[in-house]
């Protein structure tokens, strides 16, 4: 396979200009194991595609939704939050 010989970082251009990514280039690029990936898309925890039912290829912009998909608020948006709240419910 050429993506063995191939760096990180060149993986990562390359699925970013094609705009998609088979199992090994999708576990290289959200830095997790192939069997973690495999079943993320057997799950449909991942949006993954199989045509002719055989290989599983990624879009770019489901793995960077899978790594951005649970955000942790800081303390003043929280704070913020609160008080819109707070606010709304005394209207």
């Amino acid at each position: 396979m050429v993506v063995n010989s191939m760096s990180t970082k060149e993986v990562v251009e390359l699925i970013k200009t094609r705009g998609f990514a088979n199992t090994l280039e999708a576990s290289i690029y959200l830095g997790k194991s192939i069997h973690y990936i495999r079943r993320l898309s057997r799950d449909k925890v991942l949006t993954s595609y199989k045509p002719n039912g055989k290989c599983i290829y990624f879009k770019i912009e489901d793995l960077d939704g899978f790594l951005l998909n649970n955000k942790r608020l800081t303390q003043e948006n929280i704070a913020q939050k609160a008080s819109n709240y707070l606010f709304k419910s005394r209207n």
